[in-house]
Order: C-alpha cells, then sequence, then structure tokens
C-alpha cells in the first residue's frame, strides 16, 4: 500500500510539475494577442504578449514591424512596406544575446488573388480571390470592385473576375502595353474590419500562347509564390519568351504584391 500511494504521488507531482512547465514555456513563448487582425477606422498597432530584448523581424518583410520591440502597425493604405492585407506573416524573434530564438504566424486580413496561369481554352476563364491567406475559407459578402472602371469585369458579390468579359469590354486595349494592364480592385468586406475599405492591386497578362510569355514575367511569379504563407497554389511554369522591360515598376522578386495573373489564348 504505502508503495502504491508513493507511486501515485509522484505521478501525480510530474504531471503537476510537467504542466506548470508547460505552461511557463507557452507564457514565454512568442505571440501577440490573436493569430489574425483586421483593418480599422484608423492605424493601430499590437504588440507581442512578452516583449523581450532582442530583434524581431518578417517574413515576408513587406511589413511595418519594430524590430526592437515586435510592434507591428496595422495601416491603411496597405503598401509595399505598410503591412499588407490579405497575407500571413512568419515574425521571428531572437534575443540580444542570440541565445534565444521563437517565430510565430499572424495574418492580416483581407483579399488576395494567387499569382497564376489561366488557360482560356480549357474554359479557365474565373479569377476568384482567397480571403485570409486560407484557400479553405468562404469569402464573406461585402463590396468588391468598388469605383473600379467598367472595362473589368468584377462581381461585386464575391470579387471573382470574369475573363472573357473583360476582353469583350476592352479591358487589355490600352496602345502603350497591350499585354498588360495594372489595376486597383477597393473593396469592403463584413467582417471584423467593419467594412472599412481596403484595396489590393494586381497586374493581368495576356498572350496569345505560352510560349509568348516573357521569361520574367514567369519568373517574377515563381518568386511571389516562394513568398506566400499558407497557400495552396498552382505551379508556375518558367517561359522561354525574351525579356520584357515594358513591365510595371511596382513588380519585385522580394516581394508577393502585386499579385500576377497570366491569361492564355484568345
Amino acid at each position: 500500500m504505502k508503495t502504491s500511494f508513493y507511486i501515485l504521488s509522484l505521478t501525480c507531482f510530474l504531471v503537476f510539475a510537467c504542466k506548470k512547465e508547460t505552461a511557463v514555456t507557452q507564457a514565454e513563448h512568442l505571440s501577440y494577442s490573436d493569430s489574425v487582425f483586421y483593418l480599422q477606422a484608423g492605424n493601430y498597432t499590437i504588440s507581442p504578449k512578452s516583449a523581450k530584448p532582442g530583434s524581431y523581424t518578417a517574413f515576408t518583410d513587406n511589413l511595418l514591424i519594430d524590430n526592437a520591440t515586435g510592434t507591428i502597425t496595422i495601416a491603411l493604405k496597405g503598401r509595399d512596406g505598410q503591412s499588407q492585407t490579405g497575407l500571413k506573416y512568419k515574425i521571428k524573434f531572437r534575443s540580444s544575446n542570440s541565445d534565444q530564438e521563437d517565430s510565430t504566424y499572424i495574418t492580416i486580413s483581407g483579399i488576395n488573388y494567387l499569382d497564376a496561369f489561366h488557360y482560356l481554352s480549357q474554359n479557365d476563364s474565373i479569377i476568384s480571390p482567397t480571403y485570409n491567406a486560407d484557400n479553405s475559407l468562404a469569402l464573406p459578402s461585402g463590396n468588391y470592385g468598388i469605383g473600379l472602371d467598367n472595362k473589368l469585369a468584377i462581381n461585386s458579390a464575391n470579387g471573382q473576375i470574369n475573363v472573357n468579359e473583360s476582353i469583350r469590354r476592352g479591358f487589355f486595349d490600352d496602345p502603350s502595353h497591350s499585354s498588360w494592364k495594372q489595376v486597383t480592385i477597393k473593396y469592403a468586406i463584413n467582417d471584423r474590419s467593419n467594412a472599412v475599405e481596403n484595396q489590393l492591386d494586381i497586374i493581368l497578362y495576356r498572350y496569345n500562347s505560352l510560349a509568348d510569355v516573357p521569361t520574367n514575367v514567369s519568373g517574377l511569379m515563381q518568386a511571389h509564390q516562394s513568398l506566400s504563407l499558407g497557400l495552396n497554389t498552382r505551379a508556375i511554369p518558367s517561359t522561354p519568351a525574351p525579356v520584357d522591360n515594358n513591365l510595371s515598376s511596382d513588380l519585385s522578386l522580394s516581394k508577393p504584391r502585386p499579385p500576377c495573373i497570366v491569361i492564355i489564348g484568345h
């Protein structure tokens, strides 16, 4: 009996100690008050629950983060370097003496269009947005395509872009660069953002065949995919056409925005 009581007592002690140690460890892990953050009427900041001295960085690096404190600014503009919405970020911490490293993930709520090839010969003519960097999430109701040029055929209820209809409306009829067009999509979502207006730049390209796609276009798309976290994406083929130097100045191999969408076919 004494032996059984001793074993039972020791087991309880170990379980309690493990739970206590686990709780302490979890409390010390890098974390924020939530994993998803939404736009509000004005800019606001979020900080780690238990900030420690050291350095904080983000992947991808287009996030407005204080490298000394880990404080992140959630901004309305959503431009490069201003915490773009619709993306998932990995926040990394390294202590001042480099003896501790930790990381966590956050998402800034919003929509995104994925870098992809769409083939009109395969009836692949609808481009759908993703929500909160997760392909499996349903898109909330809202108003998508606020104040856009009517040449872009976008469904205001679900944000889907109809490529065939856009072509019929003359979306690509720009004599300066007829193979591509950059557009800003403004939208408001009925979620915890309380329908604050948001925006996203995208670039749509149109080529007759895969062989016509410039090598730097497919290269950019491949780079964008490598910077996208938490998404199931289509494979981007490497293409053989010569480099096109007449592309948007907003493009960068080190940023996942703006997404590039290539339309193949007539």
